[in-house]
Order: structure tokens, then sequence, then C-alpha cells
């Protein structure tokens, strides 16, 4: 099928396939899936730029039913989500201009490519070293508490605080 507004031809069945292995993942994972569908979209032949504005559509989609059930089980907490919805806006608009300028000079591409590699190399490094720093904790409280089981975060107190 083709997208005449981002100019690429995309099997529509491929594209089904894709936002149901990615909504199960983030169902599963408990995360937005914005990390599969960003380069899931671009490896199938999206710029980047389309694959940013469309992913956002994507993810208010599946926010709505999300929020929703989350209220239902009383998991919002209204005044930390507007604090944020502040950021987020401001946030948001700095992007779209970032990805313009990119855009307007050729290399948005390169551009957020590297950065999403950065990005993700970060993130894969954080949690590594969260899990071995969880597993560490988790066996000294093991060996002071026998019989004892407890689920540890290695950020429990910046969790709490």
């Amino acid at each position: 099928m083709f997208f005449p507004i981002s100019g690429v031809h995309i099997n529509p069945f491929l594209l089904g396939i894709l936002g149901f292995v990615i909504g199960v993942l983030a169902g599963f994972f408990g995360v937005g899936g914005s990390f599969l569908s960003g380069p899931s979209l671009f490896a199938l032949g999206m710029p980047y730029n389309f694959v940013v504005g469309t992913d956002l559509i994507h993810i208010v989609g599946k926010s709505i039913v999300a929020a929703r059930q989350h209220r239902t089980l009383g998991n919002i907490d209204l005044k930390l989500a507007g604090v944020m919805v502040i950021g987020t806006i401001v946030g948001s608009e700095t992007g779209v201009q970032a990805i313009e300028g990119l855009k307007r000079s050729g290399e948005v591409n390169l551009v957020v490519g590297l950065t999403a590699i950065i990005i993700f190399t970060a993130i894969s490094l954080f949690a590594g070293w969260e899990s071995w720093q969880a597993l560490r904790q988790s066996r000294r409280a093991g060996a002071n508490r026998s019989g004892s089981r407890r689920d540890v975060l290695a950020f429990d107190k910046v969790a709490k605080a």
C-alpha cells in the first residue's frame, strides 16, 4: 500500500503484524513500545521525520486505552502527571524543531540513528548494572535472612525518595 504523505510503500498486513507484536511486548513488559515501533518503521523504509510523527500518533491510541484502564484501577497520580505533561509539551516542541532543522540540513537519519544507538546502549548498560546490583543485594539479603524472600531493586532508595 502506498502512503502518500511519507512517500513509502509498505504492506499493510506487515504493519498490522508489527502493531500486534509491539502491543503484546508493550503489554508484557509494561513499556510504550516506541523503542520497537520507531526502528521497525525505519527498517521498513519510512524516513525518520515521518517515523517520529507517526509513532507519536500511535502512542496516543495506546495511551488512551492504557490510561482508561489504569484510571479504573486507581493507578494515576494526576498531580505528578500534570507536572510531567508541562515538561513533555516543551520537550516535544523542542524535538520537533530539532528534527525539522536536521531535515533541512539533510542529517536527520544520521543524527537520529546515532542518538538512538547511544540511548539504547545506555539503557542496556543501566539495566544490566541494575540487575547485577539487585542480584548482589538479593544474595546478601538471602544470606542474612534465610527462608525470607523479597524483591530487591538496586535503586530502592531512589525510588522511595
